[in-house]
């Protein structure tokens, strides 16, 4: 007989590849062995050469479920006598080579067990079999075996012990199998810090109750803490918002299931399938007028007509949502600006003020994440908003596949995210937050190092966004300066175009691409702050071939924060134009800013973000962000309800290579004193925007067209593209990323595939010098 071995890569640790090559193995009659390593799964069997073949076909046709194979093999290897098939212990012996496996909501088997009374898994809120649970988030080294986790000094009973030995068993080798009888440790304390009770199989009630009398409670889920209260209670989330100094940004909806969600929001197929999704994701979804599960909707999501709910992706979160038996508010636990908490010891400081009680467990989290969140268009387009757990880090299909560089792409800072190139694979981290934030900058750092000694990855090349305030961009500098590896910087909205262009598969296309990339802000080429670009890709070469016109940027980021600076930068020209805002400054704050905005700018922007703010604030929908994207939002909200009406446009001419936006602006004025409605004025800003995408496409005369940018969150705003243009021209939209900056990382390293050929093809002395060329 003739011995084979198979070598698979990907995501194939964690997801039972093993017991299913094993049960496998036992129905064909093979003999052998299968092993973890940390270059994925290694088979090797004895077999008469056709039986060999179906075994390695049948392997790689049904993989598990939530396996991902990438690249597989099988070879003839010298004879070796195997008399049965076994696991053998895993082999750390190769360099890191595979995708992590994200974490993975709650299976429907796990979910009926918790449910069911009369089995050992009733009622436990740690249930997880080879199809659920937390992966990513508790690993803490290669391959991934529950010593390789922060489950590792959990021990575990014998009925689990011969679980995990049983062949037949679902949880055959789940490394993260625990019961009743050798239960995670949890403990419930006071917001002093009292411990109230060690009870698991009561803890899930009593949470459930302490939230009925109007507690605020913090929950630790699978990447980090979450504060739930009754969302019900209007007193008590008005309370969680003056604790959590958090007045207006909405809050996510945590309910038992599908059937109570329908109650409340507008979720259908392509809502419902992300909702039951293994990733479990946060859904936003439109609210209906009269909620049947009485949620205080204006509490929830002020100014807003869409509400985000979520199902429970751990049976820690089900025992609680079922017993409390309607909707829960489910936020994260942080204080404001700052990431999510995820170590016991920073909650029990840090959350005390904000919740009355905290319920922790002795399961670690090693990699931090907050809930993803996506919706849809009302064609079931999905745009993803937030990247992070049950998503990160894993990318698939590696789109540049052909390096051998390690390459590390540091990523944006607002909504930061780093990419990493790593032989065959390319990871992109999870959401990391605003690196304005000393918090975040840390989570950042610790996320980045927690990654790179998984990989034993060493960065061959770091990329950086050309920002030079960035704390990120820095921080690859003096990483790359430190290690010896050359740099290169990239602009910002290039580093969008690139994304979306490599998710699409289109970044070496023959055929011209036009990119619009849309969003608040960005270091421009020519050191103003872009934001409104048009963008065409041609030879290889990005080029800038329109923008929305220059404005004035006033205060750096207070202009972000305050959408009244946009409406007053704007409007200026405008005769008769500052009137109209006049009443959102006081009187000594009128006087300062109406002199600063005649002054000679010493900045200017084309930020279609700034835009939108400027717009809404000039509309009277809002003067000061209290969040990011309050404004547009708002605006968002009220153009909607006019989803229906004919589009309607104001006049936003191309002129030479800018957009003209006073035309509009001087129509939109007129609108408001004619005392038109203020949803329909939005409803006609919106079909403008699109419409000024199709102007520029026809004046490039250009058949593919590629979005990125913050702008493109707005489902509005991409729904009446594709309506506009859709029969003119190929649309790309991200895909497995977000239109934010969180796909920054991912654009720079598309950015550096660009200029590689050159880089490959130079001299080495040519090669030094294009190392820090820019782009």
């Amino acid at each position: 007989m003739t011995t084979y071995h198979i070598h698979i890569n990907g995501q194939v640790q964690g997801v039972g590849f093993r017991p299913f090559v094993y049960k496998l193995a036992g129905r064909m009659g093979v003999q052998g062995w299968v092993s973890n390593s940390n270059d994925g799964v290694h088979i090797e069997f004895n077999a008469e050469p056709g039986v060999a073949a179906q075994f390695y076909h049948n392997i790689i046709s049904s993989p598990p479920p939530n396996a991902l194979i990438t690249h597989h093999h099988i070879d003839e290897v010298p004879s070796s006598a195997y008399t049965s098939f076994a696991i053998r212990p895993s082999d750390t012996a190769a360099k890191p080579n595979l995708l992590f496996t994200p974490d993975i909501a709650l299976c429907k088997e796990c979910r009926s067990e918790v449910l069911s009374p009369g089995n050992r898994w009733s009622g436990y809120p740690f249930t997880t079999c080879l199809h659920c649970g937390p992966r990513y988030s508790i690993i803490t080294a290669l391959p991934y075996d529950r010593e390789a986790t922060t489950m590792a000094s959990l021990p575990t009973c014998e009925q689990c012990r011969d679980e995990y030995n049983d062949v037949y068993n679902r949880r055959h080798y789940s490394q993260t199998i625990s019961c009743n009888d050798c239960a995670i440790p949890v403990h419930l304390y006071t917001a002093s810090g009292e411990e109230l009770s060690t009870d698991g199989a009561t803890i899930s009630a009593r949470v459930a109750g302490l939230l009925k009398n109007g507690a605020i409670v913090a929950v630790k889920g699978i990447g980090g803490y979450l504060l739930l209260c009754d969302a019900t209670n209007g007193r008590t989330i008005t309370t969680l918002r003056d604790r959590k100094h958090r007045p207006c940004k909405p809050f996510a909806l945590l309910y038992p299931d599908v059937r109570r969600i329908k109650g409340d929001a507008e979720v259908h197929g392509p809502g419902i399938a992300a909702l039951l999704d293994k990733s479990a994701p946060i859904v936003l979804c439109a609210r209906k007028p009269a909620p049947r599960n009485r949620i205080c909707a204006d509490l929830i999501a002020p100014g807003l007509n869409r509400i985000g709910v979520m199902l429970p992706y751990s049976p820690l979160l089900l025992l609680i949502s079922e017993v409390f038996g309607g909707p829960l508010i489910a936020t994260s636990g942080n204080i404001s600006g700052s990431p999510i908490i995820y170590k016991d010891e920073e909650a029990l400081e840090h959350l005390s003020p904000i919740a009355d009680y905290l319920l922790s467990y002795d399961r670690a989290i090693v990699a931090p994440q907050d809930d993803s969140l996506v919706h849809f268009t009302t064609r079931g387009q999905r745009i993803i908003l937030r990247r992070s757990r049950g998503l990160a880090p894993t990318y698939y299909p590696n789109p540049f596949p052909y390096t051998n560089e390690t390459v590390l792409a540091m990523g944006g800072e607002l909504k930061a995210a780093f990419a990493l190139l790593h032989h065959s694979n390319i990871y992109v981290s999870q959401y990391l937050g605003n690196q304005e934030h000393l918090e975040s900058q840390q989570s950042y750092s610790e996320t980045l190092g927690h990654m790179l000694m998984l990989l034993q990855a060493k960065p061959q090349r770091i990329l950086v966004d050309k920002h030079p305030g960035y704390f990120v961009s820095a921080m690859g500098v003096e990483k790359a300066a430190h290690d010896n590896v050359p740099l290169m910087a990239v602009q910002h909205h290039k580093a969008h175009f690139g994304a979306v262009l490599a998710e699409n598969g289109i970044l070496h296309s023959n055929e011209p691409i036009l990119g619009v990339t849309w969003d608040g802000t960005g270091y421009g080429e020519d050191g103003q702050v872009w934001g409104g670009e048009f963008f065409l890709l041609r030879d290889g070469e990005m080029q800038r071939v329109a923008h929305l016109d220059y404005f004035p940027q006033l205060l750096g980021d207070k202009m972000s924060r305050e959408p009244r600076l946009s409406a007053l930068s704007l409007l200026k020209g405008i005769a008769g134009g500052a009137e109209a805002i006049r009443a959102l400054f006081a009187e000594g704050e009128w006087n300062y800013f109406n002199k600063l905005v005649q002054q000679p700018p010493a900045l200017l922007t084309s930020s279609m973000g700034r835009f939108l703010d400027g717009v809404a604030a000039i509309m009277g929908i809002c003067a000061l962000n209290s969040y990011e994207g309050e404004a547009a939002m708002r605006m968002e909200a009220l153009a909607t309800s006019y989803r229906h009406h004919p589009p309607a446009y104001y006049p936003m001419p191309l002129v030479n290579d800018r957009l003209e936006y006073r035309v509009l602006l001087v129509e939109l004025l007129d609108d408001l004193k004619q005392g038109k409605e203020v949803g329909l004025i939005a409803w006609k800003v919106f079909c403008s925007l699109a419409r000024a995408i199709s102007t520029v496409r026809d004046h490039f005369a250009i058949r593919k067209i590629a979005f990125s940018g913050g702008v493109f969150q707005n489902a509005l705003l991409t729904e009446l593209v594709i309506d506009q243009l859709s029969q003119q021209a190929y649309l790309y939209f991200h895909r497995q990323l977000s239109p934010n900056d969180e796909c920054i990382g991912f654009g720079q390293i598309a950015c550096y595939q660009l200029i590689k050929k050159d880089l490959a093809a130079a001299s080495s002395k040519k090669r030094t010098a294009a190392s820090e060329r820019t782009i």
